[in-house]
């Protein structure tokens, strides 16, 4: 389910894009992990001022893929920036779907060419974006997914896949999937145990609201 542009009425949607007022905000010197390399399996993990990663990122162009590649993924920033939290505004049917039990609310932020490989979450998950655009690619769980979609064997990365899903002659290529272009103010919802990974096509920020 994609939803063409439920993001545009929170205030985030008018206010992030200018990254550089963002980072001047007083809860933007909280200390946040930043991770360096082509995504969370092979990256460093250093952490910096939400600030500082901002304005680093005003002096990238939005379509510019950097080296190296930086992302600050899968972070509760909103535990600690109230005033990024009153920009946003959760999704109402959040409750008529699974339990409605909102275990998390997540943030994503880096330049284009970042990377979330292709994985499965215990959780739904309604992905919204604020800033910049993403590909998400999705694969419907099964009984074979171990072997089919060629998960690590690293315990520790045991739901996630060591395939490039976005290479059209790799070896997940054959497979079907179903695959949504993310806009600025566009909501997506992930189900719960469904295969997905996420490529960023520009300079961007997002946020994930994970349910049971």
């Amino acid at each position: 389910l994609l939803v063409k542009g439920m993001v545009r009425s929170w205030p985030a949607f008018a206010s992030w894009p200018d990254f550089r007022a963002l980072s001047q905000r007083e809860d933007a010197q909280q200390i946040v992990p930043v991770e360096f390399g082509a995504n969370y399996m092979e990256a460093e993990r250093n952490e910096l001022p939400l600030s500082f990663y901002l304005d680093y990122l005003t002096h990238i162009e939005p379509g510019e893929t950097p080296e190296p590649l930086s992302y600050m993924a899968q972070y509760p920033l909103f535990d600690e920036c109230p005033s990024m939290l009153a920009d946003i505004v959760t999704p109402e049917w959040l409750a008529s779907t699974g339990r409605g039990d909102r275990y998390q609310t997540m943030a994503w932020i880096g330049p284009a060419g970042t990377v979330s490989p292709l994985h499965c979450d215990p959780y739904h998950n309604a992905f919204a974006q604020v800033v910049g655009s993403k590909r998400i690619r999705m694969y419907a769980p099964g009984p074979d997914d171990h072997t089919r979609l060629l998960l690590s064997t690293d315990p520790l990365q045991k739901n996630t896949s060591t395939a490039d899903v976005f290479d059209p002659t790799g070896p997940l290529s054959d497979l079907p999937y179903i695959e949504a272009l993310l806009e600025a103010g566009d909501c997506l919802y992930v189900p719960k145990k469904w295969w997905h990974s996420v490529v960023s096509l520009e300079r961007s920020i997002s946020v994930s609201y994970w349910w049971l």
